[in-house]
């Protein structure tokens, strides 16, 4: 009888299995991050704040801010999709923005229009923008003008004399709108200026996270990364941007300082400084407008049009017997009237209307497209008179 021996089975060794359970367990946690990605994206499409705007910006040269032209895409704000075309000078346009403007006709006058987003139109449609709305109004009251939109969100008046000198041969400007946000505007002028990082636009403290972070890029990248981030609470990774600390501690995002007794000025040497930077950017921006008409508008912080003045102060610890609503725009227009401006307040027209708080988007704070009508049709007057000289 013949035997047989069993032939034992190789055993696996606990290297392999270790190896095996490894694998299966990366693969596996690969596939759900890859599916919360893809849930998220879903049930959220919305791109982190920073990814839709991802090379709108550039620097000059010789420095400047500008925005890259030939650029497109878009912005979500406020959940909704508003499409950005930047044509070949650097203006934005409606998409597809042309390369360049369509050859002048007999009689036709160029103006361009300088600023902030509220110039820019962040939050509405190019032909909603306030120098697509102002350009529609001159032309009803029979004025055969182009206007071109050289708003740059995030900036302020450091920028508007690059902005100009940029465009003025190849657009032909023939007069010139400069739009002072009464806000941000103010505070951006002290600051250090501004950087670009992967075409965003950001501060110097914002612009060492972008180039060090790995997880700042991750956010940006990644919609799940970004719920982690924020569940983690590490809002560190975009406070690091913010703007630094200016003067004595006082709240500056509106500029309600500009609003004190101008009598009691000395006890605030800060305004002193507040007067001697922005003079230096408006000083350079007369220089180059020397033989250009031009029109500085001041355009009122959201806050002030819509809030009560006394609960303002509050908030923001003023003093109610040293502040007055009014006090700062007519202090900034004195001021620029001395440097040989022409200015057009809009705090008094905006306060004077009774849907006022219908004029800007809930939430975002800028104009909605009946707020950018209603600001070009309070400069429509003005505007043409000064194309007419």
């Amino acid at each position: 009888m013949t035997s047989t021996t069993a032939v034992p089975r190789p055993r696996r060794s606990w290297r392999k299995l270790v190896l095996f359970g490894s694998v299966a367990a990366a693969i596996a946690l690969l596939g759900a991050l890859a599916v919360g990605e893809l849930l998220l994206r879903f049930y959220d499409p919305l791109p982190h704040p920073l990814a839709d705007l991802r090379g709108l910006y550039e620097v000059s040269g010789a420095g400047h801010i500008q925005l890259a032209a030939g650029w497109s895409g878009a912005q979500f704000v406020e959940g909704r999709r508003v499409p950005i075309a930047i044509d070949g000078l650097g203006l934005r346009g409606e998409p597809p923005a042309g390369a360049m403007p369509p050859a002048r006709r007999a009689g036709e006058r160029r103006l361009l229009v300088v600023g902030d987003s509220f110039v820019f139109g962040q939050g509405v449609d190019a032909a909603a923008a306030i120098p697509a709305q102002l350009e529609l109004l001159l032309r009803q009251r029979g004025v055969d003008v182009t206007v071109g939109n050289a708003g740059i969100a995030g900036t302020g008046p450091r920028e508007w004399t690059h902005s100009l000198q940029r465009v003025r041969q190849s657009f032909g400007v023939d007069a010139v709108v400069a739009v002072l946000f009464v806000g941000n505007d103010v505070l951006d002028t002290l600051q250090e200026p501004l950087t670009v990082v992967d075409g965003w636009l950001l501060t110097s403290g914002f612009a060492k996270v972008a180039r060090e972070s790995w997880r700042f890029r991750l956010r940006v990248a990644s919609r799940l990364w970004d719920k982690v981030e924020t569940v983690l609470g590490s809002a560190n990774l975009f406070t690091m941007g913010q703007h630094a600390p200016i003067g004595p501690g006082l709240a500056l995002g509106d500029a309600l300082f500009l609003d004190r007794d101008p009598q009691r000025d000395a006890e605030l040497p800060f305004l002193a400084e507040v007067e001697a930077r922005l003079g230096g950017s408006f000083d350079a921006f007369a220089v180059a407008t020397r033989d250009l008409p031009k029109l500085i508008v001041l355009l009122p912080a959201r806050s002030v049009v819509l809030q009560d003045y006394g609960q303002l102060l509050a908030t923001n610890r003023l003093d109610p017997a040293l502040h007055r609503r009014g006090v700062g725009h007519a202090r900034l227009r004195a001021w620029l009237e001395r440097r040989g401006f022409l200015v057009v307040d809009l705090l008094e027209p905006l306060l004077a209307r009774a849907d006022r708080a219908a004029l800007y988007l809930p939430n975002d704070g800028h104009f909605n497209a009946a707020g950018c009508g209603a600001a070009a049709a309070m400069l429509a007057e003005d505007v043409e008179a000064l194309l007419r000289r």
